[in-house]
């Protein structure tokens, strides 16, 4: 954060200080360096925002940070006998956005005034976008200092605490903005306006907030309507409800970005209400998947001649991420060779998302003591039927050129998806179905404890009963059903100890728990 007092901070959230009755206050001002919301993160100079969650409320804490040097807290409530200011508003979620308002306000008038310019990126589509800004992060901070979310801060709390991390060095924030329904991007966008807007996809995660693809497309768009006049719109020319954001985007200049022998062109310019937009392509050709699923391709960028590039994370849907964050970079000067070395040398920065580990040694707790060893592909943050179907993908493609001796054994440890709406139960059984069509074996992850989840599990498993009994030659359907977590983490054990070539896939909602199967497999294994 660039450095403020707490009187200022006050005014900007529309907030009323209280002073404390210990000496040393007398309204004199502190300077806030810092904004945090755990507790434990308090340290001098921090501002602490007290925020109701749903486990813990920030307000029973704010007694106890002083000593650790805190000079004032955010509050909707006076907190009795605490030793700092603290400024009382009606909502510390709305003030939490405020303050970031304000602090990315203050850093283009440093830029303005002849400071460091800055630059803000905002990325959002229904899947990719925590994948592209780890791409972006690591593209941009080759050219400065870049600020960028940890795992998938991008919602009403995650972006403006995000964007109070940016000081008077900052040179870029990647803004991660995702949204649950109509304006929650708007409103993100009031808070961080965009310089670059990129839009990856739209698709049906949270279908069921939403209530149709329209609305998610019109809720994404919201993005590019941000855009000021001289910024640049980043539109994924393979996905035709991005493709109509064209005409509506507020910048000047159009970057799209695609696979090149997809059946569409790049136009060189987009007609307006507002008249024509300059147009250029970004994309991808010569693609190829080497043994471990990390995809081979030539990047073209405009002006350039083409720089072949391996990409440094698995699966062949990262592609178009890589191809996003490529046009951000080009965007802001950094040259085709760079960022082709830097896609190239590119690791997950976010935990959980098609991290491949081996496992190499079997445990009493999850294989009865059994010695088994495996490839795990982990992709289990979060579903939806979009990136369900990239994971399965990743899944078929890994070591697919093997002989028929060394051929793996793949398996699909699938979870539930949520906030599909009334569709749900068809979109389980396509995907069940999507992976009998990629996987030799499919384990549905139930939860003996939510009859919800337990029920779109089994519509996971009769999909992938219909998709088995459909195969040519196929007289079984290698279906398993899993009552929880650990129930999976047994049958593969089981598979690993028959086939010698097993590679696993996760993939669920967090509420299925797959993450922290993961988490115990990969303590016992090496990342690839």
């Amino acid at each position: 954060m660039i450095v403020t007092s707490i009187e200022r901070c006050a005014r900007e959230v529309c907030g009323r200080i209280i002073y404390p009755d210990t000496a040393g206050h007398n309204g004199h001002a502190h300077n806030v360096s810092k904004v945090v919301m755990d507790s434990r993160k308090v340290r001098p100079g921090s501002l602490f925002i007290a925020i109701r969650g749903e486990r813990s409320d920030g307000h029973d804490f704010v007694r106890q940070i002083g000593a650790d040097g805190a000079v004032a807290a955010v509050v909707e409530h006076a907190v009795e006998n605490a030793d700092i200011p603290q400024i009382v508003v009606s909502n510390t979620v709305k003030a939490l956005g405020s303050l970031a308002r304000y602090n990315i306000a203050r850093r283009r008038e440093l830029a303005v005034q002849g400071g460091t310019p800055f630059t803000v990126i905002g990325i959002t589509g229904s899947v990719g976008k925590t994948t592209t800004k780890d791409i972006a992060y690591s593209l941009l901070s080759s050219a400065g200092p870049t600020v960028a979310p940890q795992g998938s801060f991008n919602n009403e709390i995650g972006l403006p605490y995000t964007a109070l991390e940016v000081d008077r060095d900052t040179r870029f924030l990647i803004a991660e903005m995702g949204a649950s329904a109509l304006g929650e991007i708007a409103y993100l966008t009031h808070i961080v306006p965009p310089d670059i807007a990129v839009e990856l996809k739209v698709g049906v995660a949270h279908l069921g907030g939403f209530g149709s693809v329209d609305n998610i497309r019109k809720a994404k768009s919201e993005l590019v309507q941000a855009l000021s006049a001289d910024g640049t719109a980043i539109l994924n020319a393979d996905d035709d409800n991005i493709r109509l954001m064209a005409g509506s985007a507020a910048s000047g200049t159009i970057i799209w970005f695609g696979i090149k022998d997809r059946d569409h062109n790049f136009p060189d310019a987009v007609s307006s209400g507002s008249g024509s937009k300059k147009a250029v392509a970004v994309y991808a050709d010569n693609i190829s998947v080497n043994h471990y699923g990390h995809p081979v391709f030539d990047l073209h960028l405009p002006g350039s001649r083409p720089y072949t590039v391996r990409l440094g994370i698995p699966g062949e849907h990262n592609i178009y991420n890589a191809l996003a964050a490529s046009c951000a970079a080009y965007r802001v000067g950094i040259p085709v060779q760079e960022i082709a070395r830097i896609l190239g040398g590119q690791v997950l920065r976010s935990p959980h998302r098609m991290s491949i580990s081996e496992i190499n040694a079997g445990s009493p707790d999850i294989s009865g003591g059994r010695n088994m060893q495996f490839t795990l592909i982990d992709d289990s943050f979060n579903a939806n039927p979009d990136s369900m179907e990239a994971g399965l993908n990743g899944l078929a493609q890994w070591n697919r050129d093997a002989d028929a001796a060394a051929q793996p054994y793949r398996v699909a440890v699938l979870g539930p998806m949520l906030e599909l709406g009334p569709g749900e139960e068809g979109l389980h059984k396509d995907i069940g179905q999507y992976a009998a069509e990629h996987a030799d074996a499919v384990v549905a992850v139930g939860n003996e404890g939510n009859p919800a989840l337990d029920a779109l599990a089994h519509y996971l498993a009769d999909g992938a009963v219909q998709g088995y009994h459909g195969k040519e030659g196929q007289v079984s359907a290698p279906v398993y059903w899993a009552e929880s977590a650990a129930d999976a983490a047994q049958l593969v054990s089981s598979f690993a100890a028959s086939h010698p070539h097993t590679v696993v896939l996760l993939k669920g909602s967090h509420a299925s728990g797959l993450q922290g199967l993961a988490d115990m497999w990969t303590a016992q294994g090496r990342n690839k």
